[in-house]
């Protein structure tokens, strides 16, 4: 599984900080959404927040969720509108590498 070297470093520095984090990301994650559409979700916004360390994590995350390629670039696409072009295209790269990988 990809990991995000970034948040890697979050946990080693400020290990109780992450920790928390990862209770607020359980907390909010409601159980109305089934895993494939989270992912696809998140995706989203990882791309309009131009976010690209995590984004092999959440697209490996999706693919055992059951999304297909197509439908992580059309979540990823839908981040054009709502975070601008250049948002989509700092991150396109990365989303490329990860899918051509599969």
């Amino acid at each position: 599984m990809a990991i995000n070297p970034d948040y890697e470093l979050f946990k080693k520095e400020f290990p109780e900080p992450a920790k928390v984090f990862g209770e607020l990301f359980q907390a909010v994650s409601s159980y109305a959404l089934d895993e494939k559409t989270k992912q696809l979700v998140y995706l989203g916004i990882l791309t309009a927040n131009r976010y690209s360390p995590a984004v092999p994590v959440h697209i490996a995350m999706a693919l055992k969720a059951g999304a297909t390629p197509e439908e992580i670039k059309e979540a990823m696409m839908l981040a054009i509108p709502a975070g601008g072009l250049c948002n989509f295209l700092a991150v396109l790269p990365k989303i490329l590498d990860e899918l051509n990988k599969q």
